[in-house]
């Protein structure tokens, strides 16, 4: 407790100096800790997605991965083929679907059309959907709209939709909110969607699996029987975002160590001039029989309990700003893309309290070897 005291004395001796050093380990933790919450986020918001999905099984054209899909390439004979061969490869249901963007980048701007088979509920690829008004199916020329998308655009019965100069759908039904990216999601006929695309391809088929099989088994089989196709399961999906995410976390880690290396220098400074400042407090503690090693205990301690209670503070910071992103992309888009997780506060304070380490280690080494003689002689 004494050497606590002596840490705080000295450092309130020099408040201006202390709170600057720590306002920039606060600054650079809260930094990396919003950064590796987008990690985060996207595990949560894919797991949540990914289990509110019905059939297990998802068709792709050979080369074409889950999130990227891209132009609709997906033949309707490979479709076909799938359907006749259901029953001997374990398939109790075929939802060929094809998807249409429009807009830009902005939430606010952007359309997501799904096209499921004509007379098909969305139901049937979200089973957690619930109705808020009007029809579940939507007919010919009819659209059922996400509730967050509806009200965003103050969509209502009724009201008209514009995919192209020449086709318009009517809204006729509107979802209830299910805290999902389906809340963001236009459901209409396929053939609409094929017909402004000007093609007969869909851009994937949700596939579900009889009862007896596994969804392993049934992709292995797709893949052996039906050619020019991929089968992904919801565990190939989820193992192929985690190594996505995972790339994003190193290229967004890096960025961070950027501000972490400024944190510790600053750090490092901080107690290197504290030391030249008290060479002599240093050299009269060495003459009244401290030993090398307390000295440089208590100096590096200095450093740690710096980086600890920047890392603490950063760590708060970084909660409240995750806390902003997740209120807005969750307004936005129904999808809170940020999170910290207790291995991301665990991960962000270990990090700050070896920041605190490797920055008072060359201060402390300084403290330690100074001469008695010399210390005590300076002005």
């Amino acid at each position: 407790m004494e050497v606590l005291a002596l840490i705080y004395r000295n450092l309130r001796a020099r408040p201006v100096r202390s709170i600057l050093t720590l306002l920039g380990i606060v600054v650079s933790t809260a930094s990396m800790v919003l950064f590796m919450s987008f990690g985060e986020g996207l595990r949560k918001a894919l797991g949540a997605e990914l289990s509110a999905v019905g059939p297990a099984v998802l068709v792709l054209p050979e080369g074409v991965e889950a999130f990227s899909p891209g132009y609709p390439e997906l033949r309707p004979e490979a479709v076909e083929a799938l359907k006749k061969a259901a029953p001997d490869l374990g398939i109790n249901q075929v939802i060929p679907y094809v998807v249409l963007t429009r807009g830009g980048f902005d939430p606010q701007s952007s359309f997501v059309f799904q096209g499921i088979p004509d007379g098909l509920s969305p139901k049937a690829l979200y089973p957690n959907l619930t109705l808020a008004e009007g029809a579940l199916n939507p007919s010919p020329r009819g659209a059922v709209v996400g509730s967050r998308l509806a009200e965003r655009n103050q969509l209502s019965l009724g009201k008209a939709l514009r995919l192209s100069p020449r086709i318009s759908l009517r809204v006729e039904g509107i979802l209830k909110g299910s805290g999902g990216l389906s809340d963001n999601i236009i459901f209409v006929p396929a053939s609409v969607v094929q017909e402004v695309l000007g093609t007969r391809n869909y851009t994937a088929a949700a596939v579900g699996v009889s009862a007896g099989f596994t969804a392993d088994q049934v992709a292995e089989a797709i893949k052996a029987r039906i050619a020019g196709v991929s089968a992904q399961t919801t565990g190939d999906v989820m193992r192929f975002a985690e190594r996505a995410v995972r790339i994003s976390d190193l290229v967004r880690f890096g960025i961070s160590l950027v501000a972490l290396i400024v944190g510790g220098l600053l750090v490092a400074n901080t107690v290197m001039m504290s030391v030249y400042e008290r060479i002599r407090e240093f050299g009269l503690m060495r003459a009244l029989g401290a030993k090398q090693g307390f000295i440089f205990g208590l100096v590096l301690l200095e450093a740690l309990l710096l980086g600890v209670v920047g890392g603490l503070l950063g760590l708060a910071l970084g909660q409240v700003a995750s806390g902003l992103v997740s209120w807005y992309t969750g307004r936005e888009v129904g999808v809170a893309l940020s999170a910290i997780t207790f291995r991301l506060a665990s991960f962000a304070l270990l990090v700050a309290v070896v920041l605190g380490l490797l920055a008072g280690f060359l201060p402390a080494r300084t403290a330690s070897r100074l001469k008695v003689v010399e210390a005590l002689g300076r002005l």
